[in-house]
């Protein structure tokens, strides 16, 4: 890929010394990771518009240590050796910065939009994952009952989600979304009929520095077809 922008190296190193005072359980190889991640995601992001112009200076906390704690919950609900689906991935958040984190999944970013796919699969080249493949195609059109895990990021509503969804899914398959506050108000949302299908609870909350936001990830099980 090509990109007429750039960035100062020095920026994505102070973000990886910021990122191991957050989360100062992550590896060595794993913070070279989130600071590689920043580096492009800020190199591309004016010609691809990964991420808002508003959170790119604190792109270490809105973004990346977002997914970081976010997938601290998810991961111990999948076996590894797993396939995860990251339904509308766009900038690669969060199944590029998940299979930097576990080797021991696989991961198939799903989005409709191939510049931004483009943008994947040079990142994941760039980091040397093997775990990682990449998928051009409107969700509904996976084959029936096919997905057992899946996770998104900014993707649409719960409602939305697990309406779009439910064809693709296997019973018993999880769908883990990463929501902000008004996670309650889009349950709230769910018409009765949903509730017979699928079984939604609160895995994780979390909270992330400068902002007084609360965090969520949901699971949602698919109970029955």
């Amino acid at each position: 890929m090509n990109s007429g922008s750039s960035v100062n190296p020095e920026f994505a190193a102070a973000a990886k010394i910021r990122l191991s005072a957050w989360e100062p359980n992550l590896l060595p190889e794993q913070l070279d990771a989130c600071e590689i991640y920043i580096s492009e995601l800020l190199h591309f992001n004016k010609t691809l518009n990964l991420i808002s112009a508003g959170t790119a200076p604190r792109v270490d906390a809105a973004h990346i240590l977002d997914v970081i704690r976010a997938w601290g919950f998810i991961r111990p609900l999948i076996p590894a050796g797993s396939l995860v689906y990251d339904f509308g991935t766009g900038n690669g958040l969060p199944g590029v910065l998940a299979a930097a984190l576990s080797p021991d999944l696989n991961f198939c970013l799903v989005d409709r939009d191939q510049r931004k796919l483009e943008f994947c699969k040079h990142v994941v080249a760039k980091l040397g994952l093997k775990n990682v493949t990449t998928s051009c195609i409107d969700i509904t059109k996976l084959p029936a009952g096919s997905v057992r895990y899946a996770i998104s990021r900014g993707f649409a509503s719960v409602m939305k989600s697990l309406l779009m969804t439910r064809p693709i899914f296997a019973v018993g398959g999880n769908f883990f979304m990463m929501k902000g506050e008004s996670w309650a108000l889009e349950l709230a949302e769910l018409p009765p009929p949903l509730f017979s299908v699928w079984k939604a609870s609160m895995v994780g909350e979390y909270a992330l520095p400068d902002s007084l936001a609360k965090y969520v990830v949901l699971k949602s099980t698919k109970s029955a077809d």
